[in-house]
């Protein structure tokens, strides 16, 4: 049985459009797909295949990223709906956008809590 993963990694920024373009492609070829929020700091969520997966990271690590770190990658529930349907990164400019997608199929807390993004304690 082919076991289907969800994986996170960041990068410092996603600024340039070749830079996208380079991701998107090792994304397509793989195949995984997900959401590439663009900026600084870039994220990257996604999901395939853990052989999929792998291909994206050895292809991604192949361009020599100074700051891309594979943060976390756990087994995805197929029943749950995709980040995207078609092989590669649907772009977003919010990390607002990207805790939405997650809220909806369930991987919210689990992104926060890889990222480090604990929730604040009210000040006393």
């Amino acid at each position: 049985m082919i076991q289907a993963v969800v994986s996170i990694a960041r990068m410092h920024h996603i600024r340039s459009r070749a830079k996208f373009r380079r991701l998107q492609h090792c994304a397509e070829t793989a195949p995984v797909s997900g959401i590439a929020k663009s900026g600084k700091p870039g994220v990257l969520v996604f999901h395939g295949t853990n052989d999929a997966v792998a291909t994206f990271l050895a292809g991604v690590r192949s361009l020599r990223y100074l700051d891309f770190h594979h943060v976390a990658t756990r087994p995805f529930d197929s029943t749950q709906p995709p980040l995207s349907t078609k092989p590669g990164f649907q772009e977003v400019t919010d990390t607002k956008k990207v805790m939405e997608a997650l809220e909806a199929i369930g991987l919210k807390d689990w992104f926060r809590s890889e990222m480090g993004l604990g929730r604040r304690k009210p000040d006393p």
